[in-house]
């Protein structure tokens, strides 16, 4: 966790062991007024005093090993300052675990990551990323080569293209610190659905999938490059849930939804969400309690996770002007993207 990009990082980042101190980054000593070696070793409970309270916050995060955000939190600096911060607590390796603050705007959107915070961490996350993908797509040009079958080249050309798409969107992240799409065009979902499927089930040939789409459903706008990650992004959940399951399934479904409607941020007349996508498992379910938090980021019901995935998916229906929900019970978990339709259609 101390490596250059974690001391990089614009926002105050704590790693702590039982709740003391053992690293703190440059931000976090700039925010304290102290240096981490006369922080190390204290308790973070005792510099920054938090409402509600940092201690058990901590705690509950280590007992769950999930990542759990407070937000608007009150938190008074030993320089006597208070501020309003999303607090965020989320295990790290050997046991430790991670405190992050993020400075809460006067009206933080709902479902999105960001300002000049996650917009600088996503310039240098972008910066890193690019490096060895130039790399790969040489190694994979170099192979394509040699490859004689044409499922081989078939899967050189996948590695291909998505390599490109990630380009883009390192590039979209290095340029602009942000995701959203800067430009609309006419998608076909299907196609964008079936593309996420063939690179999931080239990794998982164990996969089951089946696909029931309506083929009366219009185009959408939006960005393609955005729409496939965040189908990705769904269709990896639902993989990830299916580890324990003897036949795991996972169905894709479009169809037209009716009676469903949202509103931007800035007041705009309601609009009709009636293009559906849905990635349905056969795994365990989600919990209640679960479901309630989601899709905030650093969030995770995996032991593993970074809760970053679900976090995007929100943000990027958000941008296309549409939403995201979840539907879970043992043994069947629906996440649906619900988009609206292009002027003129379905009108």
């Amino acid at each position: 966790m101390t490596g250059t990009l974690i001391e990089d990082w614009p926002f105050p980042l704590f790693q702590v062991e039982d709740g003391r101190i053992v690293f703190a980054n440059q931000a976090a000593q700039e925010w304290t007024g102290d240096s981490v070696k006369r922080m190390r070793g204290r308790v973070l409970s005792d510099i920054i005093q938090t409402d509600p309270g940092l201690d058990e916050q901590i705690q509950k995060s280590k007992d769950l090993n999930a990542a759990l955000t407070n937000r608007a939190c009150s938190a008074i600096l030993p320089t006597g300052a208070t501020l309003t911060c999303h607090i965020t607590v989320y295990p790290v390796e050997g046991g430790t675990q991670g405190v992050s603050f993020w400075l809460a705007g006067p009206r933080p959107r709902q479902g999105a990551m960001g300002g000049p915070v996650v917009s600088g961490m996503g310039r240098m996350i972008a910066h890193e990323l690019k490096n060895p993908l130039a790399g790969i797509k040489g190694a994979a040009q170099l192979l394509r080569d040699d490859v004689k079958s044409e499922e081989g080249r078939s899967l050189l050309d996948l590695i291909g293209s998505e390599i490109d798409r990630i380009r883009r969107l390192a590039d979209r992240m290095e340029t602009l610190g942000d995701q959203d799409p800067d430009h609309m065009d006419t998608v076909n979902i299907h196609t964008v659905l079936r593309q996420a499927r063939k690179i999931v089930q080239s990794a998982e040939p164990r996969l089951v999938f089946s696909e029931n789409y309506d083929p009366s459903l219009p185009q959408a706008q939006g960005d393609p490059d955005t729409l496939m990650q965040a189908l990705l992004n769904l269709i990896r959940n639902a993989q990830d849930a299916l580890c324990d399951t003897d036949k795991p399934e996972i169905e894709l479904v479009t169809a037209f939804r009716t009676g469903v409607t949202s509103r931007s941020d800035n007041g705009d007349e309601a609009r009709n969400l009636p293009i559906q996508i849905s990635v349905t498992d056969n795994g365990p379910g989600i919990s209640d309690e679960w479901q309630d938090h989601i899709f905030q980021p650093f969030v995770s019901t995996k032991r593993d996770g970074q809760g970053l995935g679900l976090a995007l998916v929100s943000k990027v229906a958000k941008a296309h002007g549409g939403l995201v929900e979840v539907r879970s019970r043992p043994g069947r978990t629906t996440f649906s993207i619900l988009l609206p339709a292009p002027s003129g259609e379905f009108l």
